[in-house]
């Protein structure tokens, strides 16, 4: 009796899961596959949108990575969050729910059994991916990455091969028209310039709170910023960039992930960055090490060597490189704010596509540094 209801279950399980698909995109899987610990063929497989199946199947596979980790005795971690937590049980967002998850599997195996930490690391690049756009500081790479000429509309900053080095672009996109506001009550200037900008970074900082939805996962991210302090530290000290500068970097550009370049969170380590920047770092192999690349980053982007780093020149220096386009919206750059009361909502969704109702899903840069300070590891010199 119990094993026919199981095979009842089971059939009722895959008809569903065929049924997802029977009015969209048919994807092409090699084999048949188990999936939340049910074994789907292939026929079903290929009836399924491919969309909503990478998303069952990476979380699925997280699973799977964490149950191989107990099954080996990797040691725990005190970044490990939602552990085994099923999706049905959660209204997290996938980028929030798996992250921790991610990043914990590389620091249980990373300095023991490193082919299982790329494993977590590879997954962990292709969910980054989803949320990751082309900040403007990168977007003087884009012409010469791609092998195509010089937009005749727009005149882009010159990189200096000598320097190696990106300057900041100056480009505001046109306003759309699906402006959204901020649930809060802030105004923001739509200058450029430091000098105007300088004052409300002060005041944002100063009044920005977390969001109550967001406070574990804020307070997540505090604890892994903590613990890889250490790395962060290790860079900054051939750079002269500020270590807790490079750990938001790390958030934003590449999820924490340390089997990925900090360029842009292109993975693996062991080959040079594909995305833009592309090629990087140009010499390479060996070292193929996370802090070698980092610092390669840092001196590209022209971060390193760099004397001003107050709290209000450390802010404009991050919305600067990311791009000023949320200005002309009135939406405070989620790159900076968001899981704060200053971001609600509003967030371009690819180049230059802008929408009034999505909603980042990465913690922003100011509120990282926020959440650092009042912990009091870090002090903002004064000039």
């Amino acid at each position: 009796m119990v094993e026919s209801e199981l095979d009842k279950r089971g059939f009722l399980r895959n008809a569903f899961l065929a049924s997802l698909g029977l009015c969209i995109g048919t994807p092409t899987f090699a084999q048949d596959r188990r999936l939340f610990g049910i074994k789907v063929p292939q026929v079903v497989l290929n009836l399924l949108p491919a969309k909503p199946l990478n998303i069952a199947m990476t979380i699925d596979t997280v699973i799977q990575l964490e149950r191989e980790a107990d099954r080996r005795g990797l040691p725990g971690s005190i970044l490990e969050r939602n552990k085994g937590q099923p999706i049905s049980a959660t209204e997290t967002p996938l980028y929030q729910l798996i992250l921790p998850r991610l990043v914990a599997l590389i620091d249980r195996s990373e300095q023991i059994d490193p082919e299982f930490a790329d494993q977590a690391g590879g997954l962990l690049a292709e969910l980054h991916a989803t949320q990751h756009e082309l900040p403007e500081g990168l977007l003087s790479l884009l012409p010469d990455a791609l092998g195509l000429p010089m937009p005749q509309n727009r005149q882009l900053p010159v990189v200096s091969a000598a320097a190696q080095r990106v300057s900041l672009p100056d480009i505001l996109p046109t306003p759309a028209a699906d402006v959204a506001r901020p649930d809060v009550d802030v105004s923001f200037s739509r200058a450029k310039d430091y000098a105007t900008l300088k004052n409300e970074y002060g005041r944002l900082f100063k009044s920005a709170s977390i969001r109550p939805e967001y406070a574990e996962d804020a307070d997540w991210h505090l604890v892994m910023m903590r613990k890889s302090k250490a790395r962060y530290a290790s860079v900054s000290g051939d750079t002269a960039v500020p270590w807790y500068f490079i750990a938001v970097c790390h958030a934003l550009e590449s999820s924490f992930n340390f089997r990925a370049h900090l360029h842009n969170g292109d993975f693996p380590l062991s080959a040079r960055t594909r995305q833009v920047p592309s090629g990087r770092p140009t010499k390479w192999l060996p070292p193929s090490d996370w802090e070698s690349s980092a610092r390669d980053a840092l001196r590209l982007l022209g971060f390193a060597g760099q004397k001003d780093w107050t709290l209000e020149r450390t802010l404009y220096r991050l919305e600067a490189y990311n791009g000023f386009g949320y200005r002309p919206h009135g939406v405070a750059t989620p790159y900076l704010w968001s899981f704060s009361n200053h971001y609600a909502r509003g967030k371009y969704v690819a180049d230059r596509k802008w929408s009034g109702t999505a909603k980042s899903q990465q913690c922003g840069a100011a509120v990282m540094l926020r959440l650092l300070t009042d912990a009091g590891e870090v002090e903002w010199p004064t000039v």
